[in-house]
């Protein structure tokens, strides 16, 4: 029977149906895989990216519409072939990216990276970041290569300027640190290599900490208040400050503080540079120094002390403090300048500054007024403690100092006055312990006086005086008396020139009355020339008159002996051809010790002309035996002090014995000075003396009037 088409329609029917499914299915996926491979490509032109898909299997290679327009190269090609693509790299860049590439594949990775430059269409260089996923199969071997391919010129040329940037700040010679504003005690997050150097700290030290630890414990500078005022008012800021490096030395900077905003105007940050400015600083404060101290002894000028005496003179009246106002003038230290130079008398006065700045407390000032003038302020002193502190002057002033390789002494005249029994001004307070300066030197120097009211007229007549005497220069009002010198039998062995002033309205004056004034008013180098010169013609007249064996006596100050002396005397000896031992030359035993290996050289100098020398005032100084020998001395004056006491007084005779038997010991002759009476001068023709001179035996007087006398003698 044969069989029914039924099943055979079902069958048909069925796989058409099953058909029908499939190509819908497929269909479908197509479809998907469209929308798909639009939405891919809708995506990859909506992106800047370039992006690429390298199906290593089909040999086959796309590109986006992007990375073909970045190096203008066709949307299709084989995959082996990227030449077109490397062409385009930077030749520079072009055999890294190639190997690397080669390598990518060849290797397992599944993802390569790599930068590079590029020829823009244009022809410019541009920079480009690339990153490729391959995939692979079981076996490790690629599949495909999908990547994508970013524009970074910008990143790049941003990145540049970065460093560019942070090399210059690397490489400036201004510390630069940046602070966190927002974290708590606002750390430091960037410090240059200078800042590390300028502050002895690493970098790595400097980070996470504030910067506040540079300042060590002077946390209080002015600088710094005027630093966090401007932190607190978000602006820039300005501050000299003096920080302290790691090693503990201190150092001076310059500090500019800037904020830095973010988008909403909050501060985020700090930027901070500092230069070191040590040396200006150092400078600065050296020339402040000069300005307010003297530059020879560092002690405080006259400027600074009168600030400091005004501000004593404050606080004195406020809290009723007495105050003191030492003024200080060294004896003869002009003679040290003209004997040994000016280098030796700044060394003395290098040297009394030390002395006196030991002598005083922190809280009193000693300053140099100039030339050999001191001043010293003390505060809340009693009058003992005065004395006491004047005491420890001139116990620091009597050890002797070596200047030019020789020992030397120093005494000082001291007057001071009181606050307020002397004045409460600072000026009225320095004038009067002036004046009392004046009368310690009038009073025979090495001393101190306080004020008393009566100096002001002494100042006045100080003045007065020191005019009078320029003009009896100028009219010649100076004459020579001469006292003669006498041995024991009664002959005249010598006369001593004795200077006198015929004063207009107060007659003939002697020395006593204006030697002080001649010396402190500069007068005497000048007068004692014309002394010297007048003195000098008269044994020219005494060998005319046959008195060739009498000798003329001329007495010589300090300020003489050590200005132009030798010019003066060999001047005298060939003008008036005086034969040796004609002149004799006087100076006091305390001149001798003022400069002791000068006034040794200056002597011997003049010895060799032929002029003698002898020491006045033996016994009231303080010369030292082993210099005694060493001076081209003939004779040794024993001072009327001693004399007077003849007869009666034993330790007066002891002591002109021991100086006459010294003087015979040394081979030196004596000469005893003021004999008034006929007990003294029998005693010294007893005890050997040779020769004498005193009222008792003659009087000064012209010279015609002693030559008269001589001649009254010799008859």
């Amino acid at each position: 029977m044969p069989s029914s088409p039924l099943p055979t329609l079902l069958a048909i029917l069925v796989l058409l149906v099953a058909m029908a499914g499939v190509l819908l299915a497929l269909w479908r996926s197509r479809q998907r895989e469209r929308r798909d491979r639009q939405r891919f490509e809708l995506v990859v032109r909506a992106i800047s990216d370039g992006v690429y898909d390298l199906d290593v299997v089909a040999d086959r290679l796309w590109r986006s519409e992007a990375l073909c327009r970045m190096f203008d190269l066709p949307a299709e090609g084989s995959g082996a072939d990227v030449g077109d693509w490397l062409e385009r790299i930077h030749p520079e860049d072009r055999a890294r990216v190639r190997e690397g590439f080669r390598a990518a594949m060849a290797s397992r990775t599944t993802e390569w990276q790599v930068a590079y430059r590029y020829r823009r269409p244009d022809g410019t260089v541009g920079h480009m970041r690339d990153r490729m996923l391959i995939v692979r199969d079981g076996g490790g071997r690629p599949l495909r290569a999908i990547g994508g391919v970013t524009e970074v010129s910008a990143e790049q040329t941003m990145l540049e300027k970065l460093g560019l940037l942070e090399r210059a700040i690397e490489a400036n010679s201004y510390g630069v640190a940046i602070v966190d504003a927002l974290a708590p005690d606002m750390p430091c997050v960037y410090a240059n290599r200078a800042l590390a150097r300028m502050s002895g700290y690493t970098v790595g030290e400097l980070l996470g900490h504030n910067l506040r630890l540079l300042q060590g414990s002077e946390r209080e500078q002015p600088g710094l208040q005027s630093l966090r005022r401007a932190l607190r008012e978000g602006r820039e800021g300005f501050a000299l400050l003096r920080n302290w490096h790691k090693d503990g030395m201190a150092y001076w900077v310059e500090l500019m503080v800037s904020p830095v905003r973010d988008t909403q105007d909050r501060i985020t940050h700090w930027v901070g540079s500092q230069a070191d400015v040590s040396e200006r600083v150092a400078t600065e404060q050296a020339l402040a120094h000069r300005a307010t101290h003297d530059e020879l002894t560092d002690l405080p000028n006259r400027h600074l002390f009168r600030d400091r005496l005004a501000q004593a003179l404050r606080e004195s009246r406020r809290f009723g403090l007495d105050l003191v106002v030492l003024f200080m003038d060294l004896d003869n230290f002009k003679l040290v300048n003209d004997s040994l130079g000016h280098a030796a008398g700044d060394e003395l006065l290098r040297t009394v500054a030390r002395r006196l700045q030991g002598c005083l407390r922190q809280t009193d000032t000693v300053a140099r007024f100039g030339g050999d003038e001191f001043v010293v302020l003390l505060i809340g002193d009693a009058e003992s403690d005065v004395l006491r502190v004047i005491d420890r002057i001139a116990e620091a002033l009597r050890r002797p100092m070596e200047l030019a390789g020789s020992m030397h002494y120093v005494t000082a005249s001291i007057g001071y006055a009181r606050c307020p029994q002397h004045g409460e001004e600072a000026g009225v307070l320095l004038q009067r312990a002036d004046m009392a300066m004046y009368q310690a030197k009038a009073r025979g120097r090495n001393r101190a006086v306080a004020y008393e009211a009566s100096f002001d007229q002494g100042v006045v007549e100080r003045l007065t005086l020191a005019n009078q005497l320029r003009e009896a220069i100028a009219h010649g009002e100076f004459e020579l008396y001469y006292q003669p010198l006498f041995r024991w039998d009664g002959r005249v062995q010598g006369i001593e020139a004795l200077l006198r002033w015929n004063h207009p309205q107060r007659g003939l004056l002697a020395p006593g009355h204006f030697i002080e004034s001649l010396e402190e008013s500069g007068l005497m180098a000048e007068l004692g020339r014309w002394v010297l010169r007048d003195a000098a013609r008269r044994p020219v007249d005494l060998r005319a008159a046959g008195f060739d064996e009498v000798r003329v006596i001329i007495n010589v100050s300090a300020t003489q002996l050590h200005h132009d002396l030798l010019a003066d005397i060999e001047a005298a000896v060939k003008d008036f051809e005086l034969p040796s031992s004609a002149l004799e030359i006087e100076v006091t035993e305390s001149v001798l010790m003022i400069n002791v290996e000068s006034t040794i050289e200056q002597m011997k100098r003049v010895a060799r002309l032929g002029v003698g020398f002898a020491v006045d005032d033996f016994g009231t100084g303080y010369s030292s035996l082993s210099y005694l020998k060493r001076l081209p001395i003939q004779r040794l004056k024993i001072d009327r002090s001693f004399v007077s006491g003849l007869g009666t007084d034993p330790d007066d005779e002891a002591i002109c014995a021991s100086v006459i038997l010294l003087a015979s010991s040394l081979g030196l002759d004596t000469v005893a000075e003021g004999v008034e009476t006929e007990v003294q001068r029998d005693w010294l023709a007893e005890h050997g003396c040779g020769e004498l001179q005193g009222y008792l035996l003659g009087r000064p007087m012209p010279f015609d009037a002693l030559l008269a006398l001589l001649n009254s003698q010799r008859n």
